[in-house]
Order: C-alpha cells, then sequence, then structure tokens
C-alpha cells in the first residue's frame, strides 16, 4: 500500500500535528505492508537546520521525502504549502501510484488539490486535529490582548470567517475523517453534511518505550543542576496554551513554598514570558526557559520532572499531556475540549479552571503530599499504555486506509 502523508508540519518538530506525523511515519515505516511518502515543507527556525538527508536518516532512509517549499513561521507558511501541493501532489501521485492520501486538519494543506481531486480518483483521508472554531474559541477565551498575542494567533481571528467556510468545503471534500478526540467528533463543523460513516475517533498515542518514568540508570538529565522539584510545562509560549497561565500563577506558589523550580519548554516568544515572569518579581532561580527542543530530546526532559502543568484553554487530545503521563508525571491541566477523556480528577491527574488561583493550588497539592503525586503519576503511566500506545493508534489507522480501498474498489 502507497501512502502519501501531507505533513505541513514535520521535521525540526514545532507542534501537535508534527507529532502525529512523525510517530505516525515512524510506525508506519515499521511495517512491510507500507511504502510511505511524506509531503512537507522544510522548517527553518531557531538554531535547528534540517535537510532532506538529515530528515531520511532520522527515518532511516524508510520513507519517500518530496520537500515543498520552506516554512520559517506558523502561520503564513501555509498558504504557500497549500498552493505548492495543488500543483506537484498530482504528479506525486500519478509517478508513485498513490494509492491513499493522507491529510491533516485544521491545516488543510490539500484544500486546493481537493478542487482538482475528481480527475485522480485516489481516496483522501483527513486527521482532524482541532477545529477552526475550536481554536478562535480558546484564543478568546484567554482575555489576552492583542499586544500579548502571537502572530498565528492574531491571524486566525482576523480570517476567521474565512476559515470556517474553507473548512465546511474541506470536510466534506474527505473521504474520510480521523477525529483524535470523542469531543472532536461532537463539535465537527457542519456535522449535518458531513457522512457519519465516514467519521471514527483515533485517539493520539504515545512511543511508551520511549516516554517512561525514571530509572536509576538514567544519567547527565537535563536541569540536572536544579534541586528544586521541578514543574514542567512543555507547548507553545502562548497564552492559548497556558504558558502565561502558569507564569502568572508561580508567585502565589512561591509565597506557600520556595522549593519550586518552573521549567518551560516550548517555540514562541520567549521574552514576552520572560518579561511576565520579571513584571510578576518571580525570581530568575526559580525558573528556566528552555526554549524549543528537539523531538528526540523531550523523554529525558520529561524524567527530570516532579510534576507537569498545562493549563491550556482548548485541546483536543494533546501530545504533550499524554508523553507527560506516559512519563510517569502527575499532571495538572484543565477540564477543556477532549482532555477529560484521558484525565480523571483525582485518579490520574488533577483537573482544575483556567484561573491562576486554581492552578496554584492543585500544583501545591502535589508538592505538599508527595504520595498523591506519586499515585496519580502511576496511574497515569497505567492509563498511557492501556489506551493510548502507537501501535493501537497505528493499526486503526490501517483498518481506515483498508477500508477506504475496499470501498473504492467496489465503487
Amino acid at each position: 500500500m502507497r501512502i502519501a502523508l501531507i505533513a505541513p508540519e514535520f521535521l525540526p518538530n514545532w507542534g501537535g500535528v508534527g507529532t502525529y506525523c512523525i510517530e505516525l511515519a515512524r510506525f508506519l515505516t515499521a511495517r512491510s505492508d507500507i511504502e510511505l511518502h511524506v509531503v512537507a515543507p522544510l522548517r527553518r527556525f531557531g538554531p535547528v537546520e534540517y535537510s532532506e538527508s538529515k530528515i531520511s536518516a532520522y527515518f532511516q532512509n524508510r520513507i519517500h521525502l518530496h520537500l515543498l517549499g520552506t516554512a520559517g513561521e506558523t502561520f503564513l507558511y501555509n498558504s504557500g504549502f497549500q498552493l505548492r501541493v495543488w500543483r506537484h501532489l498530482p504528479r506525486i501521485i500519478r509517478e508513485h501510484h498513490i494509492d491513499i492520501v493522507h491529510s491533516q486538519h485544521a491545516h488543510m494543506p490539500d484544500i486546493l488539490f481537493k478542487l482538482r481531486s475528481a480527475s485522480h480518483h485516489v481516496p483522501t483521508v483527513a486527521t482532524v486535529h482541532s477545529t477552526v472554531k475550536n481554536q478562535y474559541d480558546g484564543i478568546k477565551a484567554t482575555g489576552q490582548s492583542w499586544a500579548e498575542m502571537e502572530s498565528s494567533e492574531k491571524y486566525e481571528l482576523l480570517l476567521y470567517p474565512m476559515l470556517r467556510t474553507a473548512e465546511a468545503f474541506y470536510l466534506r471534500r474527505s473521504d474520510a475523517l480521523i477525529c483524535v478526540s470523542r469531543w472532536t467528533l461532537d463539535h465537527l463543523p457542519g456535522k449535518g453534511a458531513i457522512d457519519r460513516s465516514i467519521t471514527q475517533v483515533i485517539n493520539n498515542g504515545v512511543d511508551t518505550k520511549r516516554f517512561r518514568p525514571r530509572e536509576p540508570s538514567d544519567r547527565e538529565l537535563p536541569l540536572s543542576k536544579v534541586s528544586d522539584p521541578i514543574v514542567l510545562y512543555t507547548s507553545r509560549f502562548t497564552a492559548a496554551r497556558g504558558a502565561h497561565l502558569l507564569a502568572r500563577a508561580a508567585p502565589m506558589i512561591l509565597k506557600s513554598t520556595k522549593e519550586v523550580h518552573f521549567a518551560f519548554v516550548g517555540g514562541g516568544d520567549h521574552e514576552l514570558l520572560r518579561s511576565i515572569l520579571r513584571r510578576l518579581n518571580v525570581p530568575p532561580d526559580k525558573y528556566t526557559i528552555v526554549g524549543y527542543v528537539e523531538h528526540d530530546e523531550m523523554p529525558s526532559l520529561y524524567r527530570c520532572a516532579y510534576a507537569y502543568a498545562m493549563p491550556t484553554s482548548w485541546e483536543n487530545m494533546p501530545f504533550k499531556l499524554l508523553e507527560a503521563m506516559g512519563s510517569g508525571l502527575p499532571v495538572v491541566t484543565t477540564n477543556v475540549g477532549g482532555i477529560p477523556e484521558v484525565v480523571r480528577d483525582g485518579y490520574n491527574g488533577l483537573l482544575i479552571s483556567r484561573e491562576e488561583k486554581s492552578v496554584s493550588e492543585a500544583i501545591l497539592r502535589l508538592l505538599e503530599d508527595r504520595g498523591l503525586a506519586k499515585r496519580l503519576g502511576e496511574n497515569a503511566r497505567s492509563t498511557v499504555v492501556d489506551n493510548f500506545s502507537w501501535g493501537t493508534t497505528t493499526e486503526k489507522t490501517m483498518r481506515v486506509y483498508e477500508q477506504l480501498l475496499a470501498s473504492r474498489m467496489k465503487s
């Protein structure tokens, strides 16, 4: 089976869609019955430099890589990538006899291709990582000022009506939809116009061999010089994802205990986050802004942490949360989107409201009660191992491919 995986985010990894494409590619290429073609832009940002050969080597040269243009930021590049997919995907399909195109929403990288896809007779499946309204509501829920918004958040607000119209067309023209959570399925736009028989829930997964609890044999972990318990945040430095909220909760936590250290890992505006911490008089020795970390280095960061915090305003099935849980960390996160499908309050994590007081109280509970933190972390690990492994996610995705091909043969 020949699959064209359209990856608007790939290596170096930037966010959840990138994690999905990277891990799905790793697990699909481990199979002997798959020939995988990855269509992606070459992303350039920060100190990380990737070439075509470096990306191929990451996958042990098991993927066929088609790089279409470059990406240097997180929003505007996508329109250029959509145009390049429209131009080049028909050729890739024809020359390599592609059986299925697997794309990602809400990037909609193949939306222009769908305008002409009727002539190519290749079924398309889209994984719905989020919806346009989901993202819009999440940004608005933060109450942040225009000046505090990341550029991608500003574009999403400004272009919201146009993006919603494009989304409705895109979802209707997909032959199958994979929703990463039950919540995502229930909140698909225009559900009445979408054939429910072509939609199903396949949760995101975690490689539980890589994302595991710390062991005595682990050496030279990052942040090893920090002696206080580390509360870890790993996502983009935006208000919607919760970085700013955790920063504002830090002074409240430090009033009750000095034995804590906050570590912020991710891409985005480092200086804006730093300015918030400075304005709140958070001592510099009580936080570390790590910034961007390569995908393969993430497991060791989780292993050096005591607890994980993600006070996000919206998420469907966040990889970073699953990775933290798979690493055996007690998690503090908000009761939004698909998160309650993973986290049961008091069993494998603490669900909170999106308020500074709620964030600080939950983190203090974990810092003051190590027995609770240990129990939540152990249950978090068991939850992910039993229900959210990449092996299961890959097998279910393969069944979608097989059903699409069988349906196409019948017609």
